[in-house]
């Protein structure tokens, strides 16, 4: 097990490095044992995780001398310029909306959002205090960056193509899968795990520990340095985090994996964990209207089958395999039939629906519709 990981409960840790290969714990601060709360901060993680984010980070001899860099100033200055942007125009109108729209907005069930890549950011504005959130996407897993072990240029390169990888979520609001495949799958960049690890420091988060996970022949998931020579039948990485004024320890799994039904007749062992998945609430948003077909039909059934609610655009799960006796509907914005990339899909039912229930706006941009506005959301509700 990763020397960073959660042990037992009860003891109120801080990892504290005094040179960048020192990984000692020391234990302070002690508390009333009332109040005693047991967390092991990957401090090392954190702070790279703070400096590829654009923000400060703790006192680290080996990231001072980087981010004195007028090209880290500057690459901050247009994290926080693009991140501001997106509050403003984009996340807090989100926020609000959630807040009154969303019945269970703040349960503590898993979050599900396949499809998703590792866009951690809209899922956590829509369901702040999910438990557990499960992404996955196409996208290579990846790692952390070596930033100890960079010299200026190479620090410089990373940077930029951080910059360039979030391109589309901060002009769209989603990934392109073949724009983020292209941007991460550099060497320098390593993968979706620095995006959705930034993605977690942005929304106000502490990293508590951040390791790579696989599923096993079982279908459970496995820390993959417990896992030795034994196959791996998905790769992943599990982020613990907490925000900074509480000790409550939420959790993300990130996994790369094939979602088609093709995909899950190979892979029984992913399969066997998708079923394990416990009721959950369902996130769907730029999904490139997959399960509207034959060949998805699976974890589309798997997410009926399991989802106490779903929140989606059009492109999730097609209007008609929503069986109306057993959800509540409520649809929000403006359908529109998709363009020219999505011509196959004509969603008629969905139209005439729109028509004749009682629709209320959106007050932001999301989706594949973010240049038109024409935005619509379904959100389904378990009877």
């Amino acid at each position: 097990m990763s020397a960073f990981r959660l042990i037992s409960a009860f003891i109120f840790c801080q990892v504290v490095l005094s040179s960048c290969n020192n990984n000692s714990r020391i234990t302070e601060n002690k508390i009333p044992e009332a109040q005693i709360y047991k967390i092991s901060y990957d401090t090392l993680k954190d702070n790279i995780i703070s400096f590829i984010s654009g923000k400060q980070h703790g006192n680290n001899d080996c990231l001072n001398k980087f981010d004195t860099l007028t090209s880290w100033k500057q690459f901050s200055f247009r994290m926080d310029s693009g991140f501001s942007y997106l509050d403003t125009s984009r996340l807090i109108k989100m926020s609000d909306w959630a807040e009154t729209e969303l019945t269970y907005r703040h349960d503590t069930s898993v979050l599900f959002y396949p499809f998703g890549g590792p866009d951690f950011l809209n899922a956590n504005v829509f369901y702040p205090n999910a438990s557990k959130y499960v992404l996955i996407g196409l996208e290579p897993v990846g790692k952390l960056p070596d930033i100890y072990n960079m010299t200026t240029s190479e620090v410089d390169e990373y940077l930029n193509d951080i910059w360039s990888s979030l391109s589309d979520i901060f002009r769209r609001s989603y990934f392109i899968t073949e724009h983020m495949v292209d941007a991460l799958k550099k060497e320098e960049v390593g993968g979706a795990t620095p995006v959705v690890s930034i993605f977690i420091k942005r929304r106000g988060y502490k990293i508590v520990s951040l390791d790579n996970i696989d599923i096993d022949i079982n279908g459970k998931w496995q820390y993959s340095d417990s896992l030795k020579n034994k196959k791996s039948f998905a790769s992943g990485v599990k982020i613990d985090f907490v925000p900074d004024n509480s000790n409550m320890i939420q959790s993300l799994f990130y996994f790369r994996a094939n979602l088609s039904d093709e995909g899950l007749k190979k892979n029984e062992p992913l399969r066997k964990y998708l079923n394990s998945l416990p009721v959950c609430h369902t996130y769907l948003k730029a999904a490139s209207y997959l399960m509207h077909s034959n060949e998805f039909s699976e974890i589309r059934d798997l997410i009926l089958n399991k989802s106490k609610s779903i929140l989606q655009d059009d492109s999730g799960i097609a209007y008609k395999f929503f069986d109306k006796e057993h959800w509540d509907i409520r649809l929000y914005g403006r359908y529109q039939r998709p363009g020219k990339e999505f011509s196959w899909i004509n969603e008629t039912d969905l139209a005439e629906a729109y028509k004749k229930m009682p629709v209320k706006q959106v007050p932001f941009t999301l989706g594949y519709n973010w240049r038109t506005r024409a935005i619509n959301l379904l959100y389904a509700v378990k009877k």
